[in-house]
């Protein structure tokens, strides 16, 4: 099982992140660093839309360009538009559409998006009057585009790894009964979406599948997908080195009860 399982998630993963790593190197080249540049921090809804979807589209990565957060910011931009910035590219990225659609269906796909995007606005707007500072690190240098491309690959490769693993392991009929249920399923997740980190967010997509296929519920996998991204333990500490723990705090409170009230919502329709 455990083979056919690593082969059947890698078959329905890697395609999707090679034609990402492509559709990745044009946004970077061509796309949203000219139009963040352009951002004036005011902060009303057009702007912030715009920094919540380039964050959910963009390539970057926040643990290598959290340490040179100040120097972005010498762009021009308002750190509280580039900490929105960051907060949306956690929570989403440019392949999650397609890799989720085939790992667990265009429904559950399209739901998360609309969980996401709506969370993500609404946090984004609650820093609006918020001044955010980013604390000066030492200087790194950016790394280059291909070397930060293997990282995430290995990073998936681990994912699909750890949920060959668990989807072997773990009894089904046990796994379904702790989590099978809506709010069972919701607080599995949340419980698990804290303690478990894997890196972009790419490597929690095979886990996602890996639950389902041991019955979590359709609720749980939702808010798997959607808050345990940025209800993390670890990126609440990443964050919190860089603008501070109150207003980090704030920006993951304010995303994760929108989110919640609105998986509760729509899982209805799951």
């Amino acid at each position: 099982m455990f083979f056919e399982t690593l082969k059947s998630y890698t078959f329905l993963i890697l395609p999707w992140f090679l034609l990402g790593i492509i559709l990745t190197f044009l946004v970077e080249k061509y796309l949203h660093p000219k139009i963040l540049k352009s951002l004036t921090g005011k902060f009303n809804f057009i702007e912030i839309a715009i920094v919540v979807v380039l964050g959910m589209l963009s390539p970057l990565s926040i643990m290598a360009f959290l340490p040179v957060a100040g120097e972005l910011a010498e762009w021009g931009v308002p750190a509280a538009v580039l900490f929105s910035f960051f907060i949306a590219e956690r929570a989403y990225d440019l392949q999650s559409f397609f890799i989720i659609s085939s790992l667990l269906g265009i429904k559950l796909a399209i739901l998360s998006v609309v969980v996401i995007l709506t969370s993500l606005l609404v946090s984004a707007y609650s820093l609006k009057n918020e001044k955010v500072i980013f604390r000066a690190k030492e200087k790194r240098k950016k790394e280059a585009f291909w070397k930060r491309q293997l990282k995430t690959l290995l990073i998936v490769i681990v994912g699909i790894i750890l949920g060959a693993l668990l989807k072997t392991l773990i009894p089904k009929n046990y796994f379904g009964q702790l989590s099978g249920g809506k709010l069972s399923g919701i607080i599995t997740s949340l419980i698990i979406g804290f303690s478990l980190y894997l890196g972009p967010i790419l490597g929690n997509y095979p886990v996602a599948k890996a639950f389902s296929d041991l019955g979590m519920s359709g609720a749980g996998i939702l808010t798997f997908l959607t808050i345990s991204p940025i209800l993390n333990f670890v990126i609440i500490l990443l964050f919190s080195s860089s603008v501070g723990f109150k207003k980090t705090l704030k920006a993951v409170l304010v995303y994760s009860i929108t989110g919640l009230i609105l998986v509760i919502f729509v899982s209805s329709f799951l």
